[in-house]
């Protein structure tokens, strides 16, 4: 079971027993960031979106493939 939330604490989400791969929210995957984890080590990203609004100081170098925006812009 995976159990997160906001920062602020309102907002609080549990997904358990479906695959990852299984989410669908309108046609595509839900997906949800890491740090919003309560225990963000059971589900490493796979891959990482919107990087043309990163931090310049970040650097991404884990492998993942890499998405300026969305991953149907490529």
């Amino acid at each position: 079971m995976l159990t997160g939330g906001c920062f602020c604490g309102r907002v609080r989400y549990e997904a358990g027993g479906v695959a990852r791969s299984q989410f669908r929210l309108t046609g595509e995957a839900m997906r949800f960031p890491t740090c919003s984890l309560d225990e963000p080590e059971l589900a490493p990203p796979v891959d990482h979106t919107r990087t043309s609004r990163r931090l310049a100081w970040v650097t991404l170098a884990d492998g993942l493939p890499q998405f300026r925006e969305s991953r149907q812009e490529g």
